[in-house]
């Protein structure tokens, strides 16, 4: 679990019973502001709770750590006390705190392993309720419903006020993990704020959007982004020639091939931690490291890696099923298998079709050498899941080969994939214990990049 996701668990508020006590529920209502501290370190925070149809919803922001208006979920609140208990597949979270008049103060005790991970057992938070009028954002929201091929995608769509004329505008696509639109609501306010028009929706068969994103090809989501695309090109805020694309991980991978597709090209692409290569080679990554890091050694994290590389080609060139559940079997008893994506069976040909394994075979190389838009590439150098300066390298190299006039590289030293400053093996050496910030510099070079690929001058 991730210091992010742990500060989120532990300030998680919603659905309350309409039989729990109408006062108490009425008495937390409003915004709360305070900090939250874990290993010593704070880090200012805010809930905001409201009634929603009946029923008690509440909200978390962490502005520093790029979280704004989380949805919270599975709480107690029973006349003065709040508890709730939260798995999110590394354990159990247990919170128990107090509301004391306009004070809400409380610790949560972290599951063993997630504890010895993080190097600490509990993390304590404490918030005063706010009496301030809270102003309203510069920008307006409206929901939409996007039609596409086997699904219907729900959308919000960002239109800052007082625009004068037209706007430029960006679509976020999104990673293979982080599927909900509420996922990027820190991305879309920045972004609204400097003058852009913005659309996020959820992922196919995630959040209120249809279809079934776990059989979903490569292809339903570049369709399902170009339909997204064109439904913001077409609403009157929107300047239909000055839209842009940004993508984070999985959405930056499949940005080219996005582009390519649309009758109009993006005014610009901005790809976030994109890999360079086949998937297998991001696997191959990710499970030496996730292998090494749990102590296996040196001669286990590159037998990791060896199997992915060789499992993406027998995946590639079509090797037999057969052959496929031989290699797999080969570590299937390795005691640091259960740490890597490696899989126990061979894929069936109907996951074969899905975008997860399918992507072990493709070479994005081609997608990005037809490429004629300004490209911004954006890596962190201690990413965790792709080896970022391997495939900034080999992407760049690609464009400028290609003859690409607008090319732009920028690889933040400390930052991982989310383009965090966090601590890991891969961090710089004597990096301590930190809230997972923003690397300096990383949001707003991306607004001012954007901005400058799209004749946008500076607003107040």
């Amino acid at each position: 679990m991730s210091p992010s996701l742990l500060l989120v668990v532990l300030l998680a508020t919603a659905c309350v019973s309409p039989d729990v006590d109408a006062r108490a529920a009425e008495d937390v209502l409003g915004t709360w502001n305070g900090t939250a501290v874990f290993r010593g370190q704070p880090l200012p925070v805010s809930l905001r709770f409201e009634r929603v149809n009946g029923l008690l919803r509440g909200t978390f922001s962490a502005p520093d750590i790029a979280l704004l208006d989380q949805p919270l979920i599975d709480v107690a609140h029973d006349s003065s006390r709040v508890y709730f208990t939260i798995d999110d597949g590394d354990g159990a979270l247990v919170f128990r705190g107090r509301q004391t008049g306009d004070t809400l103060a409380g610790s949560a005790t972290l599951s063993s392993i997630v504890a010895a991970r993080e190097g600490a057992s509990t993390m304590s938070w404490r918030v005063v309720r706010s009496g301030a009028v809270t102003a309203p954002a510069p920008y307006a929201t409206r929901e939409l419903k996007i039609a596409a091929q086997g699904a219907t995608l729900a959308a919000t769509l960002f239109t800052p006020r007082n625009s004068r004329g037209r706007a430029p505008a960006v679509l976020l696509l999104q990673g293979s993990s982080t599927n909900l639109r509420s996922d990027y609501r820190f991305y879309a306010d920045r972004f609204a704020r400097a003058g852009f028009v913005v659309l996020a929706f959820d992922k196919r068969g995630n959040g209120e959007s249809t279809g079934d994103y776990r059989r979903a090809s490569y292809d339903d989501l570049v369709f399902d982004a170009r339909e997204a695309f064109d439904t913001l090109a077409a609403q009157p805020e929107v300047d239909g020639r000055r839209v842009g694309l940004w993508g984070l991980s999985q959405g930056a991978f499949l940005a080219p091939r996005v582009a390519e597709h649309l009758a109009v090209p993006p005014a610009f692409v901005v790809a976030v931690s994109s890999p360079g290569m086949p998937i297998s080679e991001s696997a191959a990554h990710q499970d030496s490291l996730r292998v090494a890091w749990r102590g296996f050694g040196e001669a286990a994290a590159s037998r990791a890696a060896a199997t992915n590389r060789a499992l993406g080609e027998a995946l590639r060139v079509h090797r037999s099923a057969g052959d496929v559940s031989a290699l797999l079997a080969g570590v299937a008893t390795e005691p640091w298998r259960p740490h890597t994506s490696i899989p126990v069976n061979a894929p069936t040909a109907d996951e074969l079709r899905g975008w997860y394994w399918y992507g072990r075979t493709l070479d994005p190389v081609e997608w990005w050498r037809r490429l004629r838009v300004p490209v911004l590439l954006v890596y962190g150098e201690s990413d965790e899941l792709v080896p970022a300066r391997e495939s900034a390298v080999r992407l760049e190299r690609a464009l400028r080969a290609a003859g690409h006039p607008d090319v732009t590289v920028r690889i933040y030293p400390g930052a991982n994939h989310v383009i965090k400053l966090v601590a890991s093996p891969l961090a710089p050496a004597g990096a301590g214990w930190g809230w997972p910030v923003l690397a300096p510099g990383y949001l707003n070079g991306v607004v001012e990049w954007m901005r400058s690929r799209s004749a946008l001058k500076d607003r107040d």
